[in-house]
């Protein structure tokens, strides 16, 4: 790929949040977005490296392409984008082979990715995917996700905006002349940018590698603003670091200088408030990924005692702060015992809770703090009706046309924001609130996958296969795959709801309900995207909305036994 660069044009007094190294984690762009308050009017800049080593990078992309069709967003292309991408687009010889092993090393390295996510998309197993079959597997992904391919192959490697330069590795001049056409790998790839000898006077330059690398005393996430050499640093580890976050550069504006930015994050742990002054002491151990390897010496309950192989060193450390390696060889992940300095009523995000206190982060900084402290409960909020216009920018078009086709129909609703319920607390929360019917969504099909079904039934109640089939003469029955989800419904796996139905159009899946949700007055459901809640009236559903968009339920009576 040869080096591109694209010019930005904004308005003086536009507000530009930087992100970048997203890495597949779409809760964490969707909930920091919501954090900054990101509106219409606000430019959106992502350095690159929106897939890979993290749950979700298909809808990652899938996302940031909604926001780019939509908005002011601009993306410059990353190492990790563009060589999964040559993985599927390279012609020579050894190009079926290479996709093949590689989509299966990087399933087995990061539990997943965009290329398994694909697979997943067409509910094809991995274990399909052989030499003899990547041929025909290659043209199948470049056929179906199109789309994102082109998509992908477009973006540029260097952002020019005003003052600033974005660029996902680094750059060794701030004269775009000179890289124009050049090998692009160099400058998407450039460890340790921030440390090699460059000085930049026309531009500020915006670029990667988790920052935590460049502090040789500690663990530190929060980006680095190197005033004298013009580079700011702002990759904070999420999806490649345990305790990584996902950072925000806010400008004021494309010709601000590097004092007026401000910077915020967002991490997916819990929250604490520090009840106790704790004064800071600087790390005697600091252990980064490339020095990793440790022995066990001692157990001692939650805590463990190390030796750092390459220094001798011993050290404690949490019990589950450590990974085995392929050779069996154990390896603690980047880790200090730094003592944070802490004020009561400062709030720490907590890594690990032990029986010595909490290792957790301040202000993107790792450390111990020892004190007592208070949990900090989620921020929950029933709020009625859609969110407000300003709000509306960074929401997925097809929650959107949930929003419209329910006012159009007159039907009231309550709607929580969130983040993605991953814990039983979180679902516990948003279920208390929204005080309904909770319901179970299951999209199922026929063995045949000529006939699909969306199932609603009682939350707590187990599902029985055959005690379904019986009822709707359809054996075999099985769940049915991301494909077919998309495309009737227009909803990813996690997000299915009932409000889904009004994308099928044509009619092709047969909604059945349990007669036991018919007890409640409300039941609760996604209005088709998983990072928001909603309260329905039970009569709504059944006698304005399934009419309006031509679905007739079939009522079904399941025990669970």
């Amino acid at each position: 790929m040869k080096t591109t660069v694209k010019k930005i044009e904004i308005n003086p007094n536009q507000r530009v949040i930087v992100v970048s190294d997203i890495h597949g984690h779409l809760d964490f762009l969707v909930q920091l977005l919501r954090k900054v308050d990101y509106s219409g009017d606000d430019v959106l800049v992502i350095v690159g490296d929106l897939v890979d080593k993290g749950p979700d990078s298909l809808r990652t992309l899938q996302y940031v392409m909604e926001l780019n069709r939509k908005n002011q967003v601009y993306v410059t292309i990353g190492n990790v984008d563009l060589h999964r991408v040559q993985f599927l687009t390279d012609t020579d010889e050894e190009a079926e082979s290479r996709f093949c092993k590689y989509t299966h090393l990087l399933q087995q390295w990061w539990g997943g990715g965009l290329l398994s996510d694909m697979f997943r998309e067409l509910g094809i197993p991995l274990d399909k995917l052989t030499d003899e079959t990547a041929g025909e597997y290659r043209a199948l992904l470049r056929e179906h996700f199109r789309e994102e391919i082109d998509f992908m192959m477009s973006l540029p490697v260097v952002l020019e905006m005003g003052n600033y330069i974005f660029v996902h590795g680094g750059l060794p001049t701030d004269d775009l002349s000179a890289v124009v056409g050049q090998e692009a790998e160099g400058f998407l790839k450039n460890d340790c940018f921030l440390k090699q000898e460059h000085h930049f006077t026309k531009y500020m330059v915006v670029g990667h590698w988790p920052v935590c690398l460049y502090h040789d005393d500690g663990e530190v996430l929060a980006p680095i603003f190197d005033r004298e050499k013009n580079i700011i640093s702002i990759d904070g580890g999420c999806g490649v670091k345990r305790s990584g976050q996902l950072n925000a550069l806010l400008i004021p504006g494309p010709g601000a200088a590097m004092d007026e930015i401000s910077w915020t994050c967002y991490d997916e742990f819990p929250k604490v408030i520090a009840k106790e002054r704790q004064t800071g002491a600087l790390a005697t151990i600091d252990i980064k990924y490339f020095a990793s390897k440790v022995e066990l010496l001692e157990e001692r309950g939650d805590m463990s005692l190390f030796r750092q192989e390459s220094t001798g060193k011993t050290f404690l450390a949490p019990a589950g702060h450590v990974w085995t390696d392929s050779e069996g060889g154990l390896h603690s992940d980047d880790y200090c015992d730094t003592r944070l300095e802490v004020e009561p009523g400062e709030e720490l995000s907590v890594i690990w809770k032990t029986s010595t206190g909490c290792f957790a982060k301040k202000d993107g900084v790792l450390g111990w703090y020892r004190g007592a402290y208070e949990d900090v409960p989620e921020l929950l909020e029933l709020v009625s009706g859609r969110p407000a216009p300003e709000k509306m920018k960074a929401r997925r078009q097809r929650e959107l046309a949930v929003y419209d086709l329910l006012d159009r129909l007159g039907i009231e609703y309550q709607r929580i924001d969130h983040k993605e319920t991953k814990t039983m607390a979180l679902c516990a929360a948003v279920d208390e609130m929204l005080d309904a019917v909770i319901c179970k969504n299951l999209f199922l099909r026929n063995q045949q996958k000529t006939k699909f079904y969306l199932l609603m039934m009682p939350g707590e109640k187990k599902f029985k296969t055959r005690e379904l089939t019986k009822q709707i003469n359809s054996a075999r029955l099985s769940f049915a795959e991301a494909e077919y989800m998309e495309k009737f419904l227009h909803i990813s796996p996690g997000s299915v709801s009932v409000l889904g139905l009004m994308n099928d159009t044509e009619h092709q899946v047969q909604l059945l309900i349990d007669r036991d949700i018919l007890e409640g007055e409300k039941f609760g459901c996604h209005p088709c995207i998983n990072t928001s809640s909603m309260r329905i009236g039970l009569r709504d559903l059944l006698e304005v909305f399934l009419p309006a968009i031509g679905h007739e339920p079939m009522f079904v009576e399941l025990t669970g036994e």
